[in-house]
């Protein structure tokens, strides 16, 4: 299986008084690691699709488990992992590890389904063959699990 990774350093802006990563924040890096892995992994950067093609890539169910706190400063890896492509959504799991000491704590797993519209009439759309074949080289292998 090919996941799309990221590197990200949990900043001062990510965390709350008590210097721990405010979970809203997460959502935001998540939607960043989504925004790389359409542009760097698929090659669909944001502004071509949402600006030139009026096309848009909305969340339309998230499901988010908290396992773990993290801290200013430390280093999250970011993995980004693509579960199933339907007729105009896909649906995927982001998850964010930090490593400490050879060990890894996971922090984070978002599940996501993503659809495909038209931005000038709301209504969705069937993926493109191009996107689909750029999907294809993240689709898991049968009997993987992301």
């Amino acid at each position: 299986m090919v996941l799309f990774e990221r590197n990200i350093k949990v900043r001062f802006a990510h965390t709350d008084a008590a210097g721990i990563m405010f979970y809203p924040r997460y959502f935001g890096l998540v939607n960043d690691v989504v925004e790389d892995w359409f542009g760097d992994g698929l090659g669909f950067d944001f502004k071509h699709l949402h600006i030139d093609e009026k096309r848009a890539v909305p969340t339309v169910h998230i499901k988010a488990d908290f396992f773990r706190p993290s801290f200013m400063h430390d280093m999250l890896t970011f993995t980004l992992a693509l579960t199933k492509v339907g007729t105009s959504s896909i649906s995927i799991v982001v998850r964010a590890n930090f490593e400490k000491d050879g060990q890894t704590e996971e922090r984070l797993k978002v599940s996501m389904i993503l659809a495909h519209m038209d931005m000038a009439t709301g209504k969705s759309l069937p993926w493109p063959d191009d996107m689909r074949a750029a999907f294809n080289t993240y689709l898991p292998a049968t009997g993987e699990n992301p």
